[in-house]
């Protein structure tokens, strides 16, 4: 199979998804030729940091204004215009790649290649079949386009949305995001807490803030360190070398124990090891918590697409909120004396998980090419 993937590297969401149906694909088919691109880097070097670069700064400044610009765009036909031009504008710099590459199937994993692929289609500049996944728990209008062969969702409530808002039922596929297959093997928690020096018969809660190194982690970890609860505490901090430094020194002052892990592969193992994952709802983390069973406490969503994943967590009680995490003192003390809510929530987790997202989008690539 030649598989050609379009993505953009707006938070890390986006190629995760790519990187794991590559993953997947090869698997399936050791012998395919997958090839994924960062499509606006691809384009214009610049024009990506341009672009990219704002998108970031916006979200990290001014989320709230960030957030009333996604819910216009559902609605302004001024915003969803400047969008729609420049995306004609720019899929014919991606022709000739996809010439080029001469691909069986093209798959999308953000917004922006999608339009750009249905524009060239509508145009009759390329034949073969498109698929887009979509990588939050509720779809927006700047996901949806004509001549779009499929759509890859990652629940049923997203699935009904995507048919009220036009699509036809037969293209939405609740397959689930993809996430990479190392998430799909079992791990062992006492190896992997003992490899910390950590206890595997003490509760342990998992820490992460996201590709993009946002949110009041610093403030979520010095609160926890202050509840009068057994527990012990592991922190993902990427590659945020900032939080690192002062999470190591909150570290020093804490009552808990605690390890502090850098940029990993082995977030599967952490996740499977842990109690409770305290997170910033983005889709892909959301996806690998669903399959590792954890239960979530969110915080700091950015407004839009991640306060969209907060409510269809909340909605099936897969989560408690955190707000902005500065209400951890009551709240995760409460939830882990009720046993029964975690164990509920777990089994949630479990019910709303879609392991076989991998296998199940190559199986309808192969239908569609």
């Amino acid at each position: 199979m030649k598989l050609l993937i379009l993505s953009v590297s707006a938070g890390g969401g986006h190629m995760n998804a790519a990187e794991a149906l590559k993953a997947h694909t090869i698997l399936r088919f050791p012998e395919s030729q997958v090839e994924i691109i960062d499509t606006i880097k691809y384009i214009n070097p610049f024009l990506d940091k341009v672009i990219i670069g704002s998108y970031l700064k916006s979200i990290k400044l001014s989320p709230s204004i960030f957030g009333m610009l996604y819910n216009y765009a559902e609605s302004d036909d001024g915003i969803a215009s400047v969008s729609n031009k420049f995306n004609e504008l720019m899929s014919s710099k991606i022709l000739p790649l996809i010439n080029d590459f001469d691909p069986d199937i093209i798959v999308s994993t953000h917004p922006f290649s999608t339009e750009m692929l249905s524009v060239l289609k509508l145009k009759s500049k390329i034949h073969v079949p498109i698929m887009s996944i979509l990588t939050d728990y509720a779809p927006h209008s700047f996901w949806i386009h004509p001549a779009i062969d499929a759509y890859i969702v990652s629940n049923s409530d997203m699935a009904q949305e995507m048919v009220e808002r036009g699509v036809k039922r037969e293209l939405v596929y609740d397959f689930g995001i993809p996430v990479h297959p190392d998430f799909l093997i079992k791990h062992d928690k006492k190896e992997t807490l003992t490899s910390l020096n950590l206890k595997d018969n003490m509760t342990t809660l998992l820490i992460m803030g996201g590709s993009l190194g946002i949110g009041n982690i610093l403030e979520v970890y010095k609160q926890l360190s202050d509840i009068d609860m057994n527990f012990q505490i592991i922190a993902i901090t990427g590659n945020n070398k900032k939080l690192r430094y002062s999470l190591m020194d909150a570290v020093e002052d804490s009552k808990k124990e605690t390890r502090i892990v850098g940029y990993t592969k082995e977030v599967n193992r952490y996740m499977q090891s842990s109690d409770l994952l305290i997170t910033k709802p983005g889709g892909l983390t959301v996806s690998e918590a669903l399959i590792s069973h954890i239960p979530l406490a969110i915080f700091s969503a950015i407004p839009g697409q991640e306060e969209k994943n907060a409510e269809f967590l909340l909605r099936h009680n897969l989560a408690v909120n955190l707000g902005n995490g500065k209400s951890c003192e009551n709240i995760i003390p409460d939830l882990l004396k009720d046993n029964n809510k975690l164990k509920i929530m777990k089994s949630n987790c479990e019910k709303y998980a879609k392991p076989n997202a991998g296998k199940d989008i190559v199986d309808l690539m192969l239908s569609l090419k």
